[in-house]
């Protein structure tokens, strides 16, 4: 069957020769390759530079990717369009959903489908997974995260530091104020893409300390494979190789060391077969179970298995943000040109009653719009950047959440390519009350008695804030609950769980004897069969979980060889 691009909306296939000169793609004659990687997203792409830099020599490694490369390489290099607008003009409509906005079921964003993912439409945050949150992880893995990992998957994205003075001493503040007794108060790590230059073309002199908070796959992958196209493309040694605009149809056990993989070219419709010793699914929460359920060797699954793949799929809840006007913290003045990022990590602590208390993160942003590279030329008419005024902090509450089964990622038509998918809108207050927050902590609250928790942490951190000597308090005093504030739609490109790992459904519960893929992200009935992407989580983190997967993604390479 020839693949027709046309039924994923958005979805962009080209060949031509900048691309190959900046990305070549494999045109080699030799078809087995020791390690295979469908997909380049944050956990194929870090997956794949990992294993190029420790086996580069001794192994053929292949990343087949459906999409092709886009310039820019990443959503900041387009300097005044938002992130979501660029996003959703390259989201992929690889599903079809009944339901419309408002309604119960309703997924906001689409998934990336090109060179590098949605890792180059993402800003580079990295904050960390807590320990009360790690306690959904099976043992194993959990002290793995726990031991070292997470460090690990830091240093590899360029951990940044620090966005200044200013926002320095704001976190030494609020680390002084009561809210240190329930949080873990910093500022959100960001990944280092490159320094900042004086107006003479110099860099800073503390290169590690100043962010742009950029990092995408793609440019890793690009390192690795030079500008060389004879070298990199069409050679048949030893090393990793890409290829683009090819879409992964199939998948075979031939025997107990091979697997074939049937990727078929997206502009030609030309079919080329693939021989792995391993072979990892990295495709995505949405594509990878789509895969595996229309695959040869996923409807050879027991039934125990098969019936979990695409099931589960899982974000975490966010709510709207609330904003203050300030001028000082404590006796720190903070001026309109300070800006900065800050998480207040719950620790987890239980009550009286053995309840999560605070079973969510605070983000904070001081100055939002500084932060970002699409306005960093404030000489620009169009900058919406203003000089001069109070500073502007805004703050929302971000939730962990367990798996939810109730949604589901249906098989597709035979040969089809766009599966229906089931899911329950995060948003849904009387749902999150009587369901999610329940299992995730433990929590037997009505509506209005989450909003209270949510607006007395807000006036604990607006408190620590003043202007003009008057300790602040939400601009129009907009409180959660009232005036349309409350949860939004979640995030939808943090989603997890569509071929799960072992997993905890609810707070105290024990963990699940059936899952997908075991602790070492192995397809479980399978031998060579692996998957490396959001789906194998057990668990959608308050966090933004990137740096999870990360880690996870080194696991997985060193267990790979």
């Amino acid at each position: 069957m020839t693949f027709d691009a046309s039924v994923f909306t958005n979805f962009i296939a080209s060949r031509n020769p900048a691309h190959a000169r900046v990305s070549p793609s494999y045109t080699g004659t030799e078809t087995f390759f020791d390690i295979v990687i469908i997909g380049s997203g944050m956990g194929g792409g870090v997956l794949a530079d990992d294993l190029a830099d420790r086996l580069g020599q001794t192994k053929r490694i292949l990343v087949i990717e459906a999409g092709s490369y886009l310039y820019p390489t990443h959503v900041y290099n387009c300097s005044h369009m938002p992130n979501s607008t660029v996003a959703q003009r390259f989201g992929c409509g690889s599903f079809k959903q009944n339901g419309r906005e408002g309604e119960e079921y309703y997924i906001h964003e689409r998934p990336q489908m090109n060179f590098g993912g949605r890792s180059i439409f993402w800003s580079g945050l990295i904050p960390a997974i807590q320990a009360w949150e790690l306690d959904f992880f099976p043992e194993r893995v959990r002290q793995e995260l726990k031991g070292g990992l997470l460090e690990r998957a830091g240093a590899a994205m360029n951990q940044s530091v620090t966005l200044g003075e200013t926002a320095r001493k704001i976190v030494e503040k609020l680390k002084a104020s009561s809210l240190a007794e329930h949080f873990n108060i910093m500022e959100t790590p960001r990944a280092l893409h490159q320094p900042y230059l004086r107006s003479d073309g110099v860099p800073v002199s503390e290169l590690t300390k100043q962010s742009t908070g950029v990092f995408n796959t793609a440019e890793l992958l690009i390192n690795q494979l030079g500008l060389s196209s004879n070298q990199n493309s069409g050679g048949n040694g030893l090393g990793l190789r890409l290829l683009l605009n090819h879409y992964a149809e199939d998948i075979k056990r031939l025997d107990q060391d091979r697997l074939e993989v049937l990727a078929r070219d997206t502009l030609t419709g030309e079919a080329r077969y693939f021989l792995a010793g391993k072979l990892v699914l990295a495709c995505g929460v949405i594509e990878s179970p789509k895969l595996l359920a229309r695959s040869t060797i996923g409807r050879d699954l027991p039934q125990h298995v098969r019936s979990l793949v695409g099931r589960g799929l899982t974000d975490h809840p966010t709510t709207n943000e609330i904003l203050t006007t300030a001028t000082h913290i404590d006796d720190v003045a903070i001026p309109k040109n300070a800006n900065a990022k800050i998480v207040l990590y719950s620790r987890g602590k239980h009550d009286a009653a053995d309840k999560i208390i605070y079973p969510f993160n605070v983000e904070m942003n001081v100055n939002h719009e500084y932060w970002h590279l699409r306005e960093n030329d404030p000489s620009s008419p169009e900058t919406p950047i203003a000089n001069t005024g109070d500073s502007i902090i805004d703050i929302k509450f971000s939730f962990g959440n367990c798996l939810d089964s109730g949604n589901i990622i249906r098989e597709t038509p035979p040969f089809g390519y766009v599966p229906e998918i089931v899911f329950r809108n995060q948003g849904w207050m009387s749902y999150l009350t009587s369901s999610r927050l329940p299992a995730l902590a433990g929590w037997q609250k009505s509506d209005t008695e989450v909003f209270a928790v949510l607006n007395d942490v807000t006036g604990k951190i607006f408190g620590q804030f003043t202007n003009r000597g008057a300790v602040c308090a939400p601009v129009e005093n907009k409180w959660y609950g009232e005036w349309g504030k409350g949860f939004g739609y979640g995030t939808v490109h943090h989603a997890a769980g569509t071929l799960r790992m072992p997993y905890k459904d609810w707070f105290g519960g024990p963990f699940l004897t059936e899952s997908v893929v075991d602790e070492d992200l192995r397809v479980n009935n399978t031998a060579n069969l692996y998957v490396c992407d959001m789906s194998i989580m057990p668990f959608a983190s308050a966090a933004n979980p990137v740096r999870t997967l990360t880690a996870l993604a080194l696991r997985l390479s060193k267990h790979l060889g």
